[in-house]
């Protein structure tokens, strides 16, 4: 043993005289977001190039929850490093203490003047500005389509299929059901769900795909399963930039923001800050731009992409007044019997919706 020991140490030594060096194993980051195309144009926007640049191994995920997050932090078995997030889950997890806080001195000067504070809060940085609006078929035999919820609820007017997201949903109905039964964009909050399901009521024999991940329901649409449906700009419009018969109108639409955060007890949490970092840079932030039709808050970006196809984007000021901020802070206050209105929410639509 102590023979093959002193062989074995000899060779290192006769290795590294040659010139090699010991085998150092490679940083790792874990990236976490919602799936499909929007996922790919994230990784292929600032995660690869940061990983590959870094000699960084990179292992995705998707799907990511307040309970998947809580019970790794919980059972101290933190398996993921980067992840986006909504706002209203971001705001719950801070509530629970279960995120570190974001190392800002990683960022460069110019990206910190670039991000307004708002989007910049201690435990996570924005990852994406987007809409939830409403998608349409472009032939069906008709030059109009819904411009509202009151529109897109008026099956007698615009008949045909409807696609819309569950209330388990990162953004559920709820907003667009009050909507369209009246209730004005300011009073929005506090969510009364008892007129927010008899709104569903209405409409719900004519949605025949309810989807909990995004890319069902944009699949939906450009299959032609269905007519209309609430769905995400980007990749509605993605899909119309690859020769699909659909489009996108912002009337309405909602605006959502989401973050990236790093959860407490990350195993790669220098990298993970590090990749925040990166991706929040302006070019990182328009290559990511250019692939969907989503905002990154980094002003600077906007430099660097075409004047005409920035008009698409929810943050072009031709779109960015006609749509209703949504505000993820309601679902993260206390509902006032110990569980978040979030919660209440899940509840509500699981009795809802097993009717």
């Amino acid at each position: 043993m102590r023979k093959s020991l002193s062989i074995c140490t000899l060779a290192l030594a006769l290795a590294i005289a040659a010139g090699a060096q010991p085998s150092k194993a490679a940083d790792t980051v874990t990236f976490v977001s919602y799936g499909g195309s929007f996922q790919e144009a994230q990784e292929k926007a600032f995660v690869k190039p940061f990983t590959e640049a870094n000699h960084v191994q990179l292992v995705t995920d998707s799907g990511p929850t307040v309970a998947k997050i809580k019970a790794m932090v919980e059972a101290k078995n933190v398996q993921w490093d980067v992840v986006e997030v909504t706002e209203a889950d971001y705001l719950n997890l801070v509530r629970l203490g279960l995120l570190e806080k974001i190392d800002y001195s990683q960022f460069d000067a110019q990206t910190i003047k670039a991000i307004e504070p708002q989007f910049r809060p201690e435990y996570g940085v924005a990852a994406v500005m987007y809409s939830y609006g409403i998608g349409y078929r472009t032939d069906l035999g008709r030059d109009d389509h819904p411009k509202t919820y009151a529109e897109l609820w008026d099956t007698k007017k615009f008949p045909g299929p409807r696609a819309l997201p569950t209330g388990t949903f990162a953004n559920p109905p709820w907003e667009a059901a009050l909507l369209a039964d009246g209730v004005a964009s300011d009073k929005l909050y506090p969510i009364d769900f008892a007129r927010a399901t008899k709104s569903l009521d209405k409409i719900k024999p004519n949605v025949t795909v309810w989807f909990d991940n995004t890319a069902p329901g944009v699949q939906a649409l450009v299959s032609g399963d269905v007519d209309y449906g609430l769905m995400p700009n980007g990749r509605v419009l993605q899909s119309k930039s690859q020769g699909a018969p659909v489009d996108f109108e912002y009337g309405q639409a909602l605006l959502y923001v989401d973050y990236f955060v790093v959860p407490k007890g990350a195993p790669n949490k220098d990298v993970a800050m590090k990749l925040l970092a990166f991706a929040s840079q302006a070019k990182p932030s328009a290559e990511f731009m250019k692939q969907i039709q989503y905002s990154m808050p980094n002003t600077d970006a906007l430099q660097y992409l075409d004047p005409e196809y920035a008009k698409s984007l929810p943050s072009a000021p031709e779109n960015l007044h006609r749509q209703i901020p949504t505000t993820g802070e309601f679902y993260g206050e206390d509902s006032g019997n110990g569980d978040t209105w979030q919660k209440v929410s899940i509840d509500v639509w699981n009795k809802w919706f097993g009717q």
